[in-house]
């Protein structure tokens, strides 16, 4: 028998053609060269989220593309990463030997490697991969885009399918889609918004979408009684924004305010935004509110974890933590955090 050195190898020597994808923090390719590295141990997970690499691996051949119905291949993954963010020769060699034995049989549940993605999250990869691959959109693509156009009247949203809105998240660039949502957006009563905005968080999205999507946030500011659920949503539409420095203003202004002490402010803000986090300004902000949340240390200590699992985010949180600026209240956090590392 030909020996397997990994996924890689694996997938190659099947004959099969594949692409890697963060399932974590972001629905979002991961190149093959850094999943090659990451999977031979030598570089950590770039987007570890509670000390786990989290994937999707979509799996085709070039019959299969060719084939517009085609089931997809998918695999949802899981690998639990050591102290330094790696994955372990060993973990790696478990999951290609149960595969091998199980005859390339699709990865689920019942694998120890395996999870099973949100609705939401397999919607908008099964919108990606079809897009991916050269294939049509579902068959609800269509209404929802009638929807969003506001020919039916925006309150008729109850029998948009979700995959619908997922196709064209992943389709901006086709049918005038941005436009469209731009115009929309301005426009949505929250549901519908809710599910737009947990598609386009895996999304590149232009100035054009995210100046409506900052219209609505700061329209939810300026109330005496604003939403922290609908601004954590606005955080994550706006968190893959192709200007970055809007989204960082955004947040900051965010975080100045009482409901910037949010756990759901704070959780999109750590779990979609941790690049605008590397901002000095931004950082400070962030800790403070983390120190004030009414979840208390256990949910700072969590955050703060998690955050410093992700590659290049050390150095911001070190030197933010250690700022003879910081108030007396994040310092008591500061102090309690570390006595866990003892």
């Amino acid at each position: 028998m030909t020996q397997i050195n990994g996924i890689t190898d694996f997938l190659q020597q099947a004959g099969t053609q594949f692409k890697v994808f963060d399932m974590g923090r972001r629905i979002e390719e991961i190149p093959h060269a850094e999943f090659l590295s990451f999977e031979q141990g030598e570089t950590p997970y770039p987007l570890a989220l509670q000390q786990q690499a989290w994937m999707g691996i979509l799996v085709w051949t070039d019959e299969d593309k060719n084939q517009q119905n085609n089931e997809l291949v998918i695999w949802f993954i899981r690998f639990p990463l050591d102290a330094t963010g790696k994955l372990t020769s060993g973990i790696r060699d478990d999951f290609v030997l149960r595969l091998i034995n199980k005859n390339n049989e699709p990865v689920d549940e019942n694998n120890p490697y395996g999870f099973k993605p949100k609705q939401e999250h397999m919607a908008y990869f099964h919108a990606k991969a079809a897009q991916l691959l050269g294939q049509p959109a579902s068959s609800y693509y269509e209404h929802a885009r009638d929807y969003f156009t506001g020919k039916p009247g925006y309150d008729q949203w109850a029998f948009v399918g979700f995959q619908g809105i997922a196709d064209i998240a992943t389709r901006l660039d086709e049918d005038d889609n941005t436009e469209m949502l731009a115009k929309a957006i301005l426009e949505l009563p929250p549901q519908p918004f809710e599910a737009l905005a947990q598609c386009l968080e895996h999304q590149k999205i232009d100035d054009r979408l995210s100046q409506s999507i900052i219209t609505v946030l700061q329209q939810e500011l300026d109330k005496t009684d604003c939403d922290a659920n609908f601004l954590s949503l606005c955080i994550r539409a706006l968190s893959h924004s192709q200007n970055q420095s809007q989204l960082t203003d955004q947040i900051n202004k965010v975080l100045i305010t009482e409901t910037g002490t949010h756990p759901e402010i704070l959780a999109s803000i750590s779990g979609r935004c941790w690049l605008a986090l590397q901002n000095e300004k931004t950082i400070a902000l962030f800790l403070q509110a983390l120190s004030q949340c009414a979840e208390g240390q256990e949910f700072f200590n969590l955050v703060i974890v998690d955050l410093i699992n992700i590659p290049g985010m050390q150095e911001s949180i070190f030197k933010a933590v250690k700022s003879p600026e910081r108030s007396e209240n994040l310092s008591k956090s500061i102090g309690e955090l570390f006595k866990t590392f003892t």
